[in-house]
């Protein structure tokens, strides 16, 4: 299943961008489309061109899920620790590898639960444990989507086809309970029909 990417610009895309992240399942929106609670969750790359784009970017409601690609060289922009920048015109190797580090260390937040990596935290009392690459994949579609079938999951997370009878997806299902019980979290996944839903 590929990753999903919000870019979030009101100019044409820079080719090389959208070649460098074709591996991604890329949605775009304009800069009047941002949703921040909905995307607050999601992976959101905004590119600002000129003062007004920047006029449409509400600072206070961005976290560590955006990254911001600006070419306003003489522009002092102060995101409080909370977006990443990168300005631009740079390198390609430099665009290249602020992109990757901006992938490789997304948060994922939901309620009181943060994902980082293959860590997962309860934030309100800083227990944690690790997931497995399955687990982080399943728990992490479920916060992004909040509700979803369980074919889905089988088949573009599990990669088992829906005809084929099999526990696995209910064994991870018991094994990530347990680790959010573990970690005393107010969140739960609930089976509804075929479904699955992350609540509090």
């Amino acid at each position: 299943m590929k990753t999903k990417i919000n870019i979030l610009s009101n100019n044409k895309i820079n080719k090389f961008i959208s070649t460098f992240l074709s591996k991604y399942e890329l949605t775009f929106l304009k800069l009047e489309d941002i949703d921040y609670r909905a995307q607050s969750a999601n992976i959101n790359i905004i590119i600002i061109n000129n003062d007004k784009d920047l006029d449409k970017i509400n600072i206070e409601n961005l976290n560590e899920n955006y990254l911001i690609i600006s070419n306003l060289i003489n522009k002092k922009l102060n995101f409080n620790n909370k977006a990443q920048l990168l300005k631009t015109p740079a390198s390609v190797n430099n665009i290249k590898n602020k992109i990757q580090n901006f992938l490789q260390n997304i948060k994922v937040h939901f309620h009181d639960i943060s994902i980082n990596n293959e860590k997962l935290t309860n934030l309100k009392n800083n227990c944690f444990c690790y997931l497995t690459k399955a687990e982080l994949e399943i728990i992490t579609c479920l916060i992004r989507e909040k509700e979803i079938s369980k074919n889905f999951i089988k088949e573009n997370i599990l990669e088992i086809r829906s005809n084929i009878q099999t526990n696995s997806l209910e064994s991870h299902l018991t094994r990530i309970r347990k680790k959010m019980n573990k970690i005393k979290t107010d969140v739960k996944i609930q089976t509804r029909n075929d479904k699955l839903l992350i609540t509090i």
